[in-house]
C-alpha cells in the first residue's frame, strides 16, 4: 500500500442520511409534497443532474442554478454544523499520514463542501488533492473517474486502496484493479451482500481496520 483514495460521504462523514432525504427536504421547503421513494430516482445522479431532473419533474420556479444554490446552502449548513465523522475515521486518516501513505479525496460532493469538512476537522493536510464529479465532469460510477485519480498519483493501481461505502463506486474502482475497503453505511444496506462479495475488505467502522494488514496485503 502506497496510497489511499477516500470517499467523503458515508465513509469519512456520516452524511448519507441527508443525501437520502435531500430531494424530499428541498421540495418540502418550497411547498411541494415529495412522492414516496424519490431518493431511489436520484440515487446514482450527481447533484447537478438531480437539480435538472427536479426542475423538470416538478416544474419548479426559478432556473436550475437557483435550485442548485438553495440545495447547496442546505447541504453546507449540515456539513458545517450537523454532520459528525464516522467512528475512528479521523484517527485512521492521521495514522495513514503518519505512516507516509499518500492520500486523495474522491467525492461526488462539491469541492467547496469537501473543504468545509477538511477545514472543520483540520485534515486538509492529509490529502494531496480533491477530485470531485464536478471538477472532473466524470461520474463516480465510471471507471475513468478512478483512473484519473490513479494517473494523478502516478502509481500502479495494485498499490492503491480505495475506501468507499457505495456499491456503484466500489464496482468502478475494482474495474481499475484498485483494492477496496468497504465501510458499512446504512444507506447501502440493500447492497450489503454484493459489497461484501466485491470488496477486498469489509468493515463496520474504522476501529476494525488493521493498517498493518493493508501494508502487507497481497
Amino acid at each position: 500500500m502506497k496510497a489511499a483514495i477516500f470517499d467523503l460521504d458515508g465513509t469519512i462523514v456520516d452524511s448519507m442520511w441527508l443525501w437520502s432525504s435531500l430531494a424530499d427536504r428541498y421540495l418540502q421547503s418550497v411547498g411541494i409534497k415529495p412522492p414516496k421513494g424519490l431518493f431511489r430516482h436520484f440515487r446514482k445522479m450527481s447533484l447537478d443532474e438531480s437539480c435538472h431532473h427536479m426542475k423538470e419533474m416538478f416544474d419548479l420556479e426559478g432556473d436550475v442554478d437557483e435550485v442548485k444554490k438553495d440545495i447547496e446552502d442546505l447541504m453546507a449548513f449540515h456539513y458545517r454544523e450537523k454532520f459528525q465523522p464516522k467512528p475512528y475515521a479521523l484517527e485512521t486518516l492521521r495514522e495513514l499520514k503518519d505512516r507516509g501513505i499518500r492520500m486523495a479525496l474522491a467525492t461526488a460532493s462539491y469541492e467547496s463542501i469537501a473543504n468545509i469538512v477538511l477545514d472543520r476537522y483540520s485534515i486538509e493536510d492529509c490529502f494531496e488533492f480533491i477530485q470531485t464529479v464536478d471538477n472532473t465532469g466524470i461520474e463516480k460510477d465510471q471507471p475513468k473517474f478512478f483512473q484519473l485519480a490513479i494517473d494523478r498519483l502516478s502509481l500502479k493501481p495494485e498499490s492503491i486502496w480505495v475506501f468507499e461505502d457505495a456499491l456503484h463506486c466500489i464496482e468502478s474502482a475494482k474495474e481499475c484493479n484498485l483494492k477496496v475497503v468497504a465501510i458499512e453505511d446504512e444507506s447501502a444496506q440493500a447492497d450489503r451482500e454484493d459489497i461484501r462479495r466485491i470488496a477486498d475488505i469489509y468493515i463496520e467502522d474504522f476501529s476494525q481496520l488493521d493498517i498493518d494488514e493493508l501494508l502487507e496485503y497481497k
